[in-house]
């Protein structure tokens, strides 16, 4: 007869021992991952990356109207007869003919550093500038006027960091250099952000 209670105890040996087999395996496997990584953080890293373009505040308050210019990161689009008026990414808004809707043409570029939405009514496009909002007399989108500041109305916090870009590290902000009003692509060495 077979005794139920030594197999039992003969299944339970094995199953310990290859346990104890499994630990060590991974036990082993464990240091030599941790011992295979680089510990040291000093290493020199350069990579490619973003960093901020500053602007002082009378650079940023520059607003003027001026010739056509390519288009780089189209944002909202606005409507006013005969105008179309296309906002270009922390640069300003580009201003089209349309009065020949078969013939689209560039006529101008409104320079508003920083801008990232604008809004028309009437005469008036109102637009962002950086922390500040402001109202543009547009009756002759080639000969713009600033009409109005209302400032520190945004928080610009946001554009510590790049608007449109995940998983990509930038040289980190510092607001003592001015206003951030774009990005642009750089080799970074050690870059300490990412977004």
């Amino acid at each position: 007869m077979r005794d139920d209670g030594a197999i039992h105890r003969s299944l339970l040996k094995k199953i310990y021992k290859k346990d104890n087999l499994m630990k060590k395996i991974l036990l082993l496997v464990g240091l030599l991952g941790f011992f295979a990584c680089n510990q040291n953080d000093e290493v020199d890293t350069v990579i490619n990356g973003l960093k901020p373009v500053y602007a002082t505040l009378p650079e940023l308050q520059n607003i003027y109207a001026g010739p056509p210019i390519a288009t780089e990161s189209l944002g909202k689009i606005y409507a006013k007869p005969p105008y179309i008026y296309l906002n270009d990414g922390l640069k300003g808004v580009h201003v089209v003919d349309n009065s020949d809707p078969s013939n689209p043409v560039k006529v101008g570029f409104i320079h508003i550093p920083a801008n990232t939405d604008i809004a028309i009514k009437d005469n008036i496009m109102y637009a962002d500038n950086g922390p500040d909002l402001i109202a543009i007399d547009i009756s002759d989108p080639m000969n713009v006027e600033v009409v109005s500041r209302a400032t520190n109305t945004y928080d610009v916090t946001n554009r510590a960091y790049p608007i449109l870009a995940d998983g990509v590290y930038f040289e980190c902000v510092d607001p003592t250099k001015g206003f951030v009003i774009g990005w642009e692509e750089t080799s970074l060495e050690n870059p300490k952000c990412r977004r």
